[in-house]
């Protein structure tokens, strides 16, 4: 399959020129690699089991990490990554603006989709992620991410209703950076 010149003009405006037309290529290299041999041109997409498996190959990510990557990239929540979002998420490699990694903390914890994150959200994640690494029935461990989330709460929950809006987390970013590697 051969990415068009069309076609990379195109992603690099919608980038607004953050990517060049070699970040572009690679990108579309990664694609072939994570479609297989079979694909044929950018507009077949992903789906989650080819990108969980491409991500465990190329980059070593667990299943759980991949999945909330694909959520991330699935920006038009098709239930696939098209070659656009794959291209779109490359952008995150330099780190998120704090609206970005803002809908990102949206999308790994608000679990039901309402709109904010709860603490029982939060902890629901954590302790899936404790479990995986192996780390669930360490009590200390468990104790450390209970005191975390509870840290992130004071930080970001200035209101203290007991929820996280994206609104309160971008905000909370702008006034510390540094939240985002806690998150």
């Amino acid at each position: 399959s051969k990415l068009t010149n069309v076609e990379t003009s195109v992603l690099i405006k919608k980038t607004d020129g953050r990517l060049t037309e070699e970040d572009i290529k690679a990108a579309h290299d990664q694609w072939k690699i994570a479609k297989g041999i079979r694909s044929k041109g950018t507009d077949l997409s992903l789906t989650l089991e080819e990108f969980v498996a491409y991500l465990k190959k190329t980059k070593n990510v667990d299943r759980l990490d991949a999945v909330n990557a694909f959520k991330i990239f699935d920006t038009d929540n098709s239930g696939t990554i098209s070659f656009e979002e794959f291209v779109m998420s490359l952008l995150l490699k330099d780190g998120p603006t704090p609206e970005q990694f803002a809908g990102i903390c949206m999308t790994i914890y608000d679990a039901d989709n309402d709109g904010y994150i709860t603490r029982a959200e939060m902890e629901r994640m954590g302790k899936m992620k404790l479990k995986i690494a192996g780390q669930h029935t360490n009590q200390k461990v468990v104790k450390d991410m209970e005191k975390a989330i509870e840290e992130i709460f004071k930080a970001i929950d200035k209101n203290g209703d007991g929820k996280i809006t994206k609104d309160e987390i971008v905000k909370a970013i702008h006034e510390k950076p540094e939240l985002q590697q806690i998150l």
